[in-house]
This record gives C-alpha cells, structure tokens and sequence, in this order.
C-alpha cells in the first residue's frame, strides 16, 4: 500500500483542511489591539474652533464714543440755548418796533399791522421753543454712565424745534404774501419781484429744516438702537 494513501495521512489531510477552512472563521474583536493606532489629534479642531470663534468677534460692531457723545451733546445744547436767546431777542424787537409805530402815530398801518401779526406768532413760536427745550433740559445732567439717554433727550428736542420751524413757515406764508402785494398795490409797484423773493426764501428755510430733520431721525436711530 502506498504510504501516501494509509489511513494516516488521508486523517492528516482532514484535519489540516478542517483547520485552513476555520482561520478565516476566526474572531477578529478578540485579538489584541496594535499599539501603533496613534489617537486622534483633536487639536487642530480646537485651533480651527478658536479662529472661527475670534473671526466672529472680530466683526465690526457700532461703538458709541461717549467722550464724543457726551461732547456733542454740550455743544447743542449750548447752540439750543443760543437759538432760543436769539428768538426772544427778535420776538422783542418784533413787538417792540410794532408798540413804537403805534405809539407814535405812524400812518404805515399796514406794516403795524404786519408786524403786530408776526409778533404774535413769534411770541406762540417762543413758548413752545421754551417747552420743548426745558423738557430736555431738565434730563441732561452731562452723567457719563446716561450719555446715550441724554443724547436722546437732546436729539428729540432738536427734532421737535425743527418741526416746529417747518410749521412756522407754512404759518407765516400767507401773511408775508399778503403785506408784500399790498404795499406794492399802495406803491404802485409789481408785486412779482417781492413775492418771488419772499416765498423763495420761506421755500430755502423748509428745505434747510427738512434736511436737518431727516439727519436727526437717523441719528436717533442710530443712538435708540445703540442701548
């Protein structure tokens, strides 16, 4: 008998081929772990987190310069109260020049009585400048920690004279249209040129005041949107 072909070997052939077919069967969990798999660096994701991070911050944002603020505020203020000195000085002189005209039996009615009209409304256009401008006043203590409410305070008070000057032109039209032609007609003069001229420069102050009044409404924005 050949020695290859003995029970022996064609046992041994088994079980080698039972062991090669049951290696690939073999459970890879229970191996143990290679101690070259180095970890995971998370640093560098914590390097791109923190740049991200001061990218974010490092957006502009709207600072309010309180030095600044607190600067501008002063000088309105100051200006406010200038403007208001200005417009009793000239309400006075208005009554004053329509009294003395009067008194002295001046024959120039008209413009006795042009002048006694707009130092009426003068006197109306004073008390509520005086209002608006005490209103404000009364909040604005120059606090640095209440700059922007103070800033506020005086930016509506602004506001509120601008109004009342655009109103004041619309008031005051007809009456200074009115003089103009009449005392043309009692100089027989055209009243064209007056007119013309008169309305031009009540149409000059709207657009000054309206111009004024949208570069406040901003700026208010920008303070009420700032705290």
């Amino acid at each position: 008998m050949n020695k290859d072909e003995s029970p022996l070997n064609e046992k041994g052939k088994v079980t080698l081929q039972t062991q090669s077919q049951a290696e690939p069967l073999l459970d890879v969990t229970t191996l143990p772990k290679s101690s070259n798999i180095e970890p995971r660096d998370t640093s560098v994701l914590d390097e791109q987190w923190a740049e991200m991070t001061q990218d974010w911050q490092s957006q502009p944002t709207t600072k309010t310069d309180i030095a600044k603020l607190l600067k501008q505020t002063k000088q309105r203020t100051f200006w406010a109260k200038l403007s208001l000195a200005v417009d009793i000085i000239a309400t006075l002189a208005i009554l004053g020049v329509a009294i003395f005209m009067w008194m002295s039996g001046s024959q120039d009615k008209l413009t006795i009585i042009y002048l006694g009209i707009s130092g009426v409304l003068s006197v109306v256009f004073v008390f509520y400048v005086i209002k608006i401008r005490l209103s404000a006043w009364k909040v604005n203590c120059g606090s640095p920690d209440k700059a922007v409410k103070h800033a506020i305070a005086a930016g509506q008070s602004s506001l509120s004279y601008i109004k009342l000057l655009k109103i004041s032109c619309f008031a005051i039209c007809p009456f200074a249209n009115w003089y103009v032609f009449t005392m043309a007609q009692q100089t027989d003069k055209s009243p064209v040129f007056g007119l013309v001229l008169t309305n031009a420069m009540l149409v000059t102050v709207w657009f000054i005041t309206h111009k004024f009044h949208q570069k406040r409404v901003e700026e208010l924005k920008r303070l009420k949107n700032s705290l």
